[in-house]
């Protein structure tokens, strides 16, 4: 399960934004703060091909992957309100969703936010380099006198100075070119501003299509950063109705799955991770592993067992699965494959692991 952080400035459509991708009924009001301490909850990734998959193994059991989500009380540039304890939660997170404000509603104040998402993610993007900077100020001090003392350290601490550096001049740690040794120096802090980052525009419901807002906060954001607009209160309503009827919302909108659903997919793009299946008709399950990741680490996603007694995997892409008809049909038209423990698992591949313990 993928750890994400739903910030924000207030009255900007945190919690509405939680409570859409969770189907929760996190409190929300219309004045600033509402939120004091941290909501938790659950996000379903959506994914067609494990319901199609489902379908046509006529599984008993779906079980989609999930982001585990974080809703922290909002943050005021330049105050106490977003105090150490909720920074020391959001550094915990893997990444961050940035929610800004683009709509107009006279019952929700903007004064704490306004609605130019561009100066919401200029504004925010401070806050969280002030944060890193003052981190790695002090420990580039402490650093550089342990360094004096015992050489080996020396590359950790000229590397925690060369970030103290970049973030003395306003920059996020994400602007900089970094080795893996030098990550490995930062890992400890827990940096903000080399965690990934997902921002979404909180737009009303009759901007859910503008391609203007997208373009000008991504001229401002770390490049890389994905922009999602959205309607959060749209979304929040939609949850609350059951598929067919969702569908059918978002048809008459135009949004096809959904701009919620491109949000959370975005995410797990955003944090390099990948999709792999099982299905059958006990159960179709759809299972989170990094990017690159071997055979042998995907069996151990689904047990520790198979990872350990690994032998083959047996392997065929998922549209394989839904276009014959199932995993036995697949396998019957000759379109599943043998793979040894150092395969690196595609996205999509449906496996089933042969093992001995």
């Amino acid at each position: 399960m993928a750890h994400l952080a739903i910030i924000g400035l207030p009255n900007v459509g945190k919690t509405t934004l939680f409570n859409a991708l969770t189907g929760l009924a996190a409190r929300t009001a219309a004045h600033p703060f509402s939120t004091t301490e941290p909501n938790v909850g659950v996000a379903k990734v959506s994914d067609d091909r494990l319901d199609r998959a489902a379908e046509v193994e006529k599984s008993a059991k779906v079980v989609h992957a999930t982001l585990d989500l974080l809703d922290l009380p909002a943050m005021a540039p330049g105050s106490s309100t977003f105090g150490a304890q909720h920074l020391g939660r959001l550094r915990e997170m893997e990444a961050l969703a940035v929610v800004l404000r683009a709509f107009e509603d006279d019952a929700v104040p903007d004064a704490e936010s306004g609605v130019d998402p561009v100066t919401q993610a200029e504004a925010l993007l401070l806050e969280l380099v002030l944060a890193d900077a003052d981190v790695f100020a002090r420990r580039s001090q402490k650093a550089a006198k342990e360094a004096t003392a015992d050489a080996a350290k020396r590359p950790a601490a000229a590397a925690v100075a060369k970030a103290a550096e970049l973030l003395a001049t306003g920059r996020p740690l994400r602007e900089g070119a970094w080795e893996e040794s030098e990550l490995v120096a930062f890992r400890d802090l827990a940096p903000l501003t080399i965690k990934p980052c997902v921002w979404v525009v909180n737009a009303g419901e009759d901007d859910t299509d503008s391609g203007d807002l997208q373009r000008a906060v991504a001229t401002v954001v770390p490049a890389g950063d994905v922009v999602v607009v959205l309607s959060a209160a749209l979304e929040e309503e939609a949850s609350r109705l059951d598929p067919a009827d969702r569908l059918e919302l978002y048809e008459g909108l135009g949004l096809g799955e959904g701009a919620l659903a491109r949000m959370v997919q975005a995410t797990y793009r955003t944090l390099g991770l990948i999709s792999f299946f099982t299905v059958g008709p006990k159960e179709a399950h759809a299972w989170t592993v990094r990017d690159g990741a071997s055979a042998r680490e995907a069996a151990g996603k689904i047990h520790t067992d198979l990872e350990r007694g690994f032998i083959r995997a047996e392997v065929t892409p998922i549209e394989s699965v839904i276009d014959a008809g199932g995993w036995d049909a697949a396998k019957a038209a000759g379109s599943v494959r043998l793979e040894g423990k150092d395969y690196t698992v595609a996205e999509g591949d449906v496996i089933v692991v042969r093992f001995s313990v």
